[in-house]
């Protein structure tokens, strides 16, 4: 059996076959667990570089909070040199040593102790253990004097003092600039009198004259006057406006008769059967609608009548004006 010429013929007794079923790999990492090569572990490298990244980030943040925490000094203040920068820049204080109780006896034993071994016999090299080496305490140092306690009291006291960092310069410029603008002082009085006024100062400032007042009210009451004797533009002509007091004396008067006419007719039997009754009902209808019609003429704001203008001081006189205003009357 020949085979085309390309083309490769599969054997399936052939080894890498063999090894593919007994050792069988998925995916291209387990092919190379398979050589013997370790692979990338890309997992654990974004972690680390995202935690790279935190830690970065937290450091610059620090940072700017740092700076921005940073302490306030004015622009021509920040080269200025403080006066106790030599002090601080000093190194660390040195130790005082003081007595301590049973200090003496210390010291004798130490002697006796180094005076001792100093006499002892050696052992032979079998019977004999390495001693530990231990060294000696140090000496005591002398006892100060009064003199020297007292000069060492009074630097610790001056050191003490220039610790205080305070920044006088900075705290004086910000109480300037905090500061409440002063108030102006009233203008010296030169006389004794307590009647005379302060020089140059009036209470009254800023206050409108009372002279300037009453001339407005004067002002507007002549406005008024003028608005209310001023013809009227909408009056026909041949006709007057009816005063104010008169216009609601007649309406009073017309309400009063609508409520008499209205009591007697309620007065009327419940069947009108004569011809008495009858007419009776018919007038008092009608002068009830003839009041109503009046009413609502001289309800209005404005009522223009003929020239002259009758007035009756009856009630009856009254409705015979009113009808006559209705009818010749223009309401505007």
């Amino acid at each position: 059996m020949s085979f085309p010429r390309g083309v490769r013929r599969r054997d399936g007794n052939s080894s890498e076959a063999v090894a593919a079923l007994l050792n069988p790999h998925e995916g291209y990492r387990e092919k190379l667990k398979k050589r013997g090569i370790t692979p990338k572990d890309f997992e654990r490298e974004n972690k680390l570089r995202l935690k790279q990244m935190q830690r970065q980030n937290r450091e610059q943040r620090a940072r700017e909070e740092a700076a921005r925490r940073e302490a306030f000094k004015l622009t021509r203040f920040k080269g200025v040199r403080p006066r106790v920068f030599s002090h601080e820049e000093g190194g660390e204080e040195q130790k005082h040593a003081f007595l301590r109780r049973g200090g003496a006896r210390t010291s004798h034993r130490h002697e006796a102790w180094a005076s001792s071994e100093a006499h002892k016999s050696p052992l032979p090299p079998a019977f004999s253990r390495p001693a530990p080496k231990a060294a000696p305490p140090p000496p005591k140092e002398p006892v100060p004097s009064l003199d020297e306690l007292e000069k060492r009291s009074r630097e610790l006291v001056a050191k003490m003092s220039l610790k205080e960092k305070r920044d006088f310069v900075n705290a004086n410029a910000w109480e300037v600039i905090r500061k409440s603008p002063a108030k102006p002082s009233p203008p010296v009085v030169h006389s004794t009198d307590k009647q005379q006024r302060l020089i140059g100062y009036n209470r009254n400032f800023g206050r409108i004259p009372k002279y300037l007042l009453e001339r407005k009210e004067q002002w507007a009451k002549e406005e008024e006057a003028r608005r209310l004797n001023a013809p009227d533009p909408d009056c026909p002509p041949g006709m007057t406006r009816l005063d104010e007091d008169e216009r609601l004396r007649t309406l009073q008067v017309l309400r009063q008769s609508l409520d008499e006419a209205r009591l007697q007719l309620n007065h009327l039997p419940l069947r009108v059967e004569t011809q008495r009754q009858i007419r009776r009902k018919n007038e008092l209808e009608a002068k009830l609608q003839e009041i109503e019609d009046a009413i609502k003429v001289f309800d209005r704001s404005k009522v223009y009548v003929a020239l002259p203008l009758a007035k009756s001081s009856s009630t009856r006189g009254s409705e015979k004006d009113a009808s006559f205003h209705e009818r010749s009357g223009a309401a505007a």
